[in-house]
């Protein structure tokens, strides 16, 4: 492991009325940047929520069913897990993310050697003919997680996106990385049969009766996905530019040739930064994929502790590309340090959330997975990224914290909700820098307390307060008489804490919580 070095460079402390009155800035009167530290940990907040920046209307909450629903399909706990994520008594989610697996499973070179990332395609050779078909009775219990997720009603959004072209399109002849590192895996001879694969099976799904709106032909195009049998872990494939503009306009051919009633959202890059703002202009600006671009879409690893970070990116998609919804598609806890009965994770889970909504300025939040395969720690605990956690044969599920996290948000804040101002009378940022061994500097922002809110389209205000200082009171002025209160704490998860008039509470140490004003 390496070693680094963590220096404090500033922490903005609390704007006490005695500094405004005085105006004094309390870095040069406290030296001490402990105390900064604790009185920001420890200090009253009052939020303030209005209209007044009206924002983003919300799309709802999703997770991807990439990797697990074959397997939770076929298991005893389809239904019982089915209903956790997808209905009302659960988180309700309403997007929801099927994976158009590349084959790794049917492939007897595929270097993947977990089972759960293994998918099988609709896509198989006949060796009798010696051509590829397509055979839409694989990828079964997948198929039957989906529909039994369908039948409690809550979704309305199925995202149909693919980690890589099928291995039979590849250069390699696997559906991961490439002989060469940063070598896009498909040549350009492939890109219709790339299109007219994915568009064949999003037209199987909505001649189903399944509620397809988007199809993403590619994601993370950013990394390498290893290169002869190094790091090829997970399907994946690496574009260049040229090679995403592409595929995309192959795959519009396609669409309006079978003239299906789909869009595109894309490129899913996989954090903020590299080329996304250069791969979102162009798509949004492109007169040919412009009319089928749905929504666009990124990832939001990797950027945890960079507030800067997304509120730059929201500043750019308010000024670049406003006109078209923007998807944060899918975030885990990466690297997962949190045990799944941590608070510590839940806690991060609701910052990103928050953050993600309220500064970057999206229209739609997902997790990576409702649901993935535990690992046993050095300290014996359970690790997992998944909102719900299983061993590999699915013979054993635990609810992890983060779930609870996600409950926060997708309970009681519904589609069709706008985003409200929310200020706070504290600016509570800390900042710090991490200089590694190789001397590059890691500069990191995170404020002690998040929150985001919206206004329901029946009318009432939702507010998500998450705390990772020490105990506080909270306090709100907010355009409402009533609110009820519900607390996710180490000891309890999603209770109701409070309800009656709007008044002062105490928000507890290391707290998520929801706050209902009618």
């Amino acid at each position: 492991m390496k070693k680094s070095h963590k220096i404090l460079v500033s922490v903005i402390a609390i704007l006490l009325v005695a500094a405004t009155v005085t105006g004094i800035f309390f870095n040069d009167i406290f030296k001490d940047t402990d105390w900064f530290i604790e009185k920001s940990q420890t200090a009253d907040v009052k939020l303030t929520v209005t209209d007044d920046k009206k924002g983003e209307t919300l799309d709802g909450f999703g997770a991807s069913a990439c990797w697990w629903s074959q397997v939770a399909g076929s298991s005893e706990y389809a239904q019982e897990t089915a209903k956790l994520l997808y209905s009302k008594e659960g988180l309700g989610l309403n997007i929801y993310r099927y994976n158009i697996g590349a084959g790794s499973a049917d492939n007897p070179e595929s270097p993947i050697s977990n089972p759960w990332r293994r998918t099988e395609s609709f896509y198989v050779f006949n060796e009798k003919t010696g051509e590829y078909e397509y055979d839409f009775t694989r990828d079964a219990a997948a198929q039957k997680y989906l529909d039994l997720c369908l039948s409690y009603g809550c979704i309305d959004t199925v995202v149909l996106f693919a980690n890589s072209p099928h291995y039979s399109m590849t250069l390699n002849g696997k559906t991961c990385g490439n002989e060469e590192w940063w070598v896009s895996n498909i040549s350009k001879d492939k890109y219709d049969a790339y299109a007219d694969y994915l568009v064949t099976v999003a037209e199987y799904f909505i001649d189903k009766g399944v509620p397809v709106k988007y199809l993403s032909p590619i994601n993370e195009p950013n990394w390498s996905w290893g290169v002869e049998s190094v790091n090829q872990g997970q399907e994946g494939c690496f574009y260049n530019s040229e090679d995403i503009y592409s595929v995309y306009k192959a795959v519009i051919k396609k669409i309006k040739e079978k003239n299906l009633d789909i869009k595109l959202t894309g490129p899913e890059s996989g954090e903020i930064g590299f080329r996304l703002y250069e791969w979102f202009e162009y798509l949004y600006n492109d007169d040919e994929i412009r009319p089928y671009l749905g929504t666009l879409s990124y990832h939001s690893y990797w950027s945890d502790d960079s507030a800067d970070n997304k509120k730059g990116l929201g500043k750019w998609i308010k000024e670049n590309v406003d006109e078209v919804p923007v998807e944060m598609s899918e975030w885990c806890h990466l690297p997962c340090n949190s045990p799944i009965d941590s608070i510590d994770g839940a806690l991060l889970q609701a910052r990103v959330m928050a953050n993600d909504l309220d500064f970057s300025n999206i229209n739609s939040w997902s997790a990576w997975v409702g649901v993935n395969d535990t690992g046993i720690g050095d300290d014996g605990k359970e690790y997992s990224d998944g909102l719900l956690a299983a061993n590999q044969d699915f013979s054993e599920y635990k609810i992890a914290m983060r779930y609870y996290a996600v409950a926060h948000f997708s309970k009681f804040i519904p589609k069709g909700s706008v985003k409200m101002s929310t200020e706070k009378n504290i600016n509570d940022i800390i900042k710090t820098e991490e200089i590694l061994d190789d001397g590059t500097v890691k500069t990191t922002q995170k404020y002690l307390v998040n929150c985001v809110s919206y206004r329901t389209p029946d009318g009432k205000i939702v507010t998500v307060v998450v705390n990772e200082g020490a105990q506080r009171n909270i306090s709100f002025k907010v355009d409402a008489k009533n609110m009820t209160v519900y607390t996710t704490m180490q000891e309890k998860q999603l209770e109701q804490t409070y309800k009656g008039k709007v008044c002062e509470i105490q928000l507890p140490e290391k707290s998520i919580m929801t706050v209902i004003f009618e």
